[in-house]
């Protein structure tokens, strides 16, 4: 079952980022329990790596600092097997191809077995199908679900590509650059989101930005759900208390508004 799909029909997700290993294997796996307390629907996990091109300097401190602390590919695995033990929200893999091509197909297997769901690989663009790539050909044999990001900058040809081999919903980075907090969203947001939606009927969930109540109101006026990962990532760096990324969780949680939100 497509777990993460079934859950777009229900609800608008919230979905939280986080870097793997950030703060150490126990102190990660805490705060990734706290968001879901505090309302995450879907959490990315972020796979640390040395040259994370897309991501701004929060993320990328992160990545440093669970490198340096230790974080390997198995942490990743063990972070989502200690989630498993008290949560079946659907987990997403966020990560670079480098370091899935050198660990190989046998991880993704690994991934799918410690409750992944979906993996999200940020530089490998997407085929025309599925088989014309043996990494999203290892992605379908494990089971699990391949998620794309459409930038603001995606051309029509490679976003009815896209459309055409995604099964679960699109992620789009709402700005060209990094990934970081921004005071608000973009201006054409709402165009954006209107020529996807005229290639598709898959959901969209916007990321890219979104930090606090008022652009969380923005992004679920026009989307299916939205993304928080530097607001989370920037209480982890000063080693915030976990139940503080909850409290953060709770106050961007505005699923009781979503008709109001709408109209």
């Amino acid at each position: 079952m497509n777990a993460i799909k079934e859950l777009f029909r229900e609800k608008q997700p919230f979905i939280g980022f986080v870097v793997g290993g950030d703060g150490g294997l126990q102190y990660c796996t805490e705060c990734c329990l706290e968001l879901i307390e505090g309302g995450v629907d879907i959490l990315e996990i972020g796979l640390p790596f040395s040259d994370p091109v897309a991501d701004g300097p929060v993320i990328q401190r992160a990545s440093e600092r669970s490198l340096s602390g230790g974080t390997t590919s198995a942490t990743i695995l063990e972070i989502a097997r200690n989630i498993r033990k008290k949560s079946r929200v659907p987990l997403i893999l966020f990560s670079y191809y480098n370091p899935l091509l050198k660990q190989g197909d046998s991880y993704l297997q690994d991934l799918k077995s410690a409750g992944f769901n979906g993996v999200l690989v940020v530089d490998l663009p997407p085929p025309i199908q599925n088989k014309d790539h043996p990494f999203f050909r290892s992605l379908e044999a494990a089971n699990l679900i391949p998620i794309f990001v459409i930038a603001p900058s995606t051309e029509e040809a490679r976003l009815v590509q896209i459309t055409k081999i995604a099964n679960s919903f699109l992620y789009y980075a709402c700005r060209k650059g990094t990934t970081g907090i921004r005071n608000q969203l973009p201006e054409d947001l709402s165009f954006q989101i209107s020529r996807i939606r005229q290639k598709t009927n898959l959901p969209i969930a916007i990321g890219f930005g979104i930090a606090d109540p008022k652009s969380v109101t923005v992004a679920l006026s026009e989307a299916d759900g939205f993304v928080v990962g530097s607001a989370f990532v920037k209480l982890m760096e000063r080693h915030a208390d976990p139940t503080e990324l909850k409290a953060l969780a709770q106050s961007l949680n505005l699923h009781s508004n979503i008709e109001e939100t709408r109209s």
